[in-house]
């Protein structure tokens, strides 16, 4: 089971179209589990989050082996800087685990026209399949149609696929089949 839940609110047409997405990538229900407050301690002074904090420090959501919990939240988000300083963050998933967090403020804006809001809603399941499939263990893809590229190539197109490529769609059914549930 994926649970999403969101730190602000989002409108329930846009959660059908990612529950449903998300659904179709992975085979697993999908559902909305509500909303969390952001805990003060992952708050930045610049107001970004810090998603390693946040992802230590939110409210658990009642899960059962092998559920995975994404958060969906409008802040920015920070990580630790590397060696080449702070990378751009779109998402942070705990690889291999349950919970990842992902940001709609590097996403287009939404708008008011049927474009604009089906091209919010794509790009925000792409990065929704992203962090997902680092919780199953995915890498990344070279593949710039892949969600599973990093969203920070200069290769991913404007309106990236939001769907998994053949080797990244095999591995994640297969990490699926072999969880204890």
């Amino acid at each position: 089971m994926i649970r999403v839940v969101t730190l602000e609110k989002i409108d329930p047409a846009d959660m059908a179209f990612l529950t449903a997405t998300l659904y179709r990538a992975f085979g697993l229900g999908t559902e909305h589990a509500g909303d969390r407050p952001v805990p003060r301690d992952a708050e930045t002074d610049d107001g970004r989050l810090d998603a390693v904090k946040f992802l230590q420090d939110v409210a658990p959501v009642r899960t059962f082996a092998d559920d995975k919990v994404l958060y969906i939240t409008g802040a920015p988000l920070a990580l630790p800087p590397g060696p080449l300083g702070e990378p751009p963050c779109w998402g942070f998933s705990q690889y291999g685990g349950e919970r990842a967090v992902i940001t709609t403020s590097k996403l287009p804006e939404r708008g008011v026209t049927e474009a604009s809001i089906e091209t919010w809603r794509r790009r925000l399941a792409r990065e929704a399949i992203h962090a997902i499939g680092h919780l199953w263990d995915l890498h990344h893809c070279y593949d710039a149609k892949c969600a599973m590229h990093p969203s920070w190539s200069p290769a991913l197109p404007a309106n990236p696929e939001m769907d998994l490529d053949t080797f990244c769609r095999e591995k994640s059914e297969r990490r699926i089949r072999l969880a204890k549930t």
